[in-house]
């Protein structure tokens, strides 16, 4: 998984803020053979409450995208919630956590051209609540204002990889 993100969790008086974006396309073998393009995405606000808690709003999700010029296949899964962290060790440059994010999902799929028993085409939509527990670290830089998230995310719903359980990571901008 490539990841492209900009975010802060503040350790000190002085970095309370934080903002967070994530974009990267999930890796697996219909990327590879050019059958999909599933790019995922989150965006983030936090706001430390002290050198252990923080919490803020996050928006996430995916997008399928069928890799075939005539495809008309659109499946998107987008998550509206927000997230609360308690990190263990803050004066440490490798930092424990626990991750809390309750969220609720959209997910929407169409395709004209599916063939069904109703006749030709299929559209689908529902949404849920669910979300996910994450224990993970984070590895600071020395200056700490860099860092990145390793965690495995566990969730009561299955994630883009098809399972209820994925390992991710962030790379952070502290301020």
């Amino acid at each position: 998984v490539i990841v492209i993100s900009a975010s802060a969790y503040a350790q000190d008086a002085g970095k309370r803020n934080s903002i967070g974006i994530q974009l990267n396309p999930y890796m697996d073998s219909q990327l590879f053979d050019g059958s999909f393009f599933k790019p995922v995405f989150a965006g983030r606000y936090g706001y430390a409450l002290n050198n252990h808690l923080s919490f803020g709003p996050e928006i996430s999700g995916y997008f399928v995208i069928r890799d075939q010029v005539q495809s008309d296949l659109n499946i998107s899964n987008l998550n509206v919630g927000g997230f609360l962290r308690y990190s263990l060790m803050p004066a440490s440059r490798i930092r424990p956590f626990f991750e809390l994010s309750p969220y609720y999902t959209f997910y929407h799929y169409r395709s004209k051209a599916i063939q069904t028993q109703e006749g030709t085409g299929l559209e689908y939509s529902d949404s849920w609540f669910s979300g996910y527990l994450s224990p993970g670290i984070t590895l600071y830089s020395k200056n700490q204002k860099f860092s990145l998230d390793l965690m495995y995310k566990f969730s009561n719903k299955d994630f883009i990889n098809g399972n209820k359980s994925v390992f991710t990571y962030r790379l952070n901008f502290n301020f």
